[in-house]
């Protein structure tokens, strides 16, 4: 598999990642606590095999044998195409059992306790989603999916997983209960995080894009500005923060119409501004290349076919320069929506408030509550580029 070193060969490659299997079944699968106070005591997989029912075992067993099987065919043909598939089917089965064995060891777990138990999933399910992931991605890139094929089987591992949330088998797991217990505070936060990420992505198209445009026009201007972005990249999160809430509260003291229109020195004004700082260099610097490797030619033929300044930049450079625009918004929304977490600290909201509540309580499940749908955004992002930087490849070559 090649994530694994390129030097390895593919015989020693299926010796490593069965190794790392090995391991996997070691390592605790869930951990275990009379209460959400008191620290959790480790169950590995094989421990949770044999307290369930024989079934899953058979069918753990019978998956890892054929995924074994399968790795063993693709070390000796790398290129077979059903094979690859089949594996693809099995990966996904295999995430889907670890995660049914967690949620009936949660429920087993709950039903001694009295419901007060906490069953939370720890590094064996975690590493083992990690190489599932990473195998099935894999073997999707040697089958060379279109990008409609890729979604598709991600979107029904996730549709798979819905089905077990909404059967209530994983109703015992400790994350599930804290979203029970805080699902209304959960949706504010969602909704407060996407605000913030809408609000940052407009802010920084309205600047970052006509500064893209205006550098590729005055290129003696970009070796100023571009030392400034970077120099911003280089300033920690928090101390930007702070640093605009100082600003902002000193305008706001000789402003009063500033703290009317809601931009003061703490909550979502600081946020949005600090977030747009950071997002402008990889907007800025895409568009501003994306632009300048375009060929002459074709700006003298929009030139010769008497096109505006303006019109030649929106019907011809932009359309063709669009790839790389889209690579550097990309890059700028999902650390947009990384950094939405941080900005809890200046009392923004969003699920970074959830995050660092749980860390200054020692909640674990309510962090992983915060955690999971800032992955899924970023992820989702990633996939939204990847359909949209495909179709503007074809377009821009038809």
């Amino acid at each position: 598999m090649d994530f694994l070193p390129i030097s390895v060969r593919p015989s020693a490659r299926l010796v490593l990642l069965l190794a790392a299997a090995t391991a996997l079944a070691a390592l605790p699968l869930v951990s275990t606590a009379p209460n959400r106070l008191l620290s959790g005591q480790g169950v590995s997989l094989a421990q949770v095999l044999r307290a369930s029912a024989p079934g899953w075992s058979l069918l753990t067993f019978g998956l890892a044998l054929m995924a074994g099987v399968l790795l063993a065919l693709l070390a000796r043909w790398p290129d077979r195409r059903s094979v690859q598939s089949l594996l693809l089917v099995v990966l996904g089965a295999g995430f889907l059992v670890l995660l049914a064995l967690a949620g009936q060891h949660a429920t087993a777990s709950d039903l001694q306790s009295g419901g007060l138990g906490r069953t939370t999933l720890t590094s064996g399910f975690w590493l083992g989603t990690l190489l599932l992931w990473m195998s099935a991605n894999e073997a999707l890139r040697r089958l060379r999916a279109s990008p409609a094929v890729v979604g598709l089987f991600w979107s029904l591992l996730l549709l798979a997983v819905c089905g077990l949330l909404g059967s209530g088998a994983l109703d015992a797991l400790s994350t599930v209960k804290e979203y029970g217990n805080r699902a209304e505070d959960f949706w504010s936060a969602l909704r407060q995080h996407l605000h913030i990420i809408l609000l940052t992505t407009a802010l920084t198209l309205s600047v970052g894009l006509p500064l893209g445009v205006a550098l590729h026009r005055r290129p003696r201007w970009a070796s100023r500005v571009f030392p400034l972005l970077n120099l911003v990249q280089t300033v920690p999160s928090i101390a930007l923060f702070g640093l605009l809430m100082a600003l902002l509260s000193t305008l706001g003291r000789h402003v009063p119409l500033l703290p009317a229109l809601g931009i003061q020195g703490v909550g979502l004004a600081p946020a949005v501004l600090a977030l747009t700082f950071y997002s402008l260099l990889p907007l800025v610097r895409s568009t501003y290349e994306g632009l300048a490797h375009l060929p002459r030619a074709y700006a003298e033929a929009g030139t010769a076919m008497g096109l505006s300044r303006r019109q030649l930049l929106w019907q011809v450079e932009l359309p063709l320069a669009l790839p790389v625009l889209l690579s550097g918004l990309k890059v700028m929304l999902v650390q947009t929506i990384g950094l939405t977490a941080v900005a809890a600290l200046i009392g923004a909201g969003g699920l970074g408030s959830l995050m660092f509540e749980g860390l200054f309580s020692s909640a674990l499940d309510l962090v992983v509550l915060a955690v999971i749908p800032i992955v899924a955004l970023a992820w989702l992002a990633e996939a939204l580029f990847i359909v949209l930087h495909t179709g503007a490849r074809r377009w821009a070559r038809g």
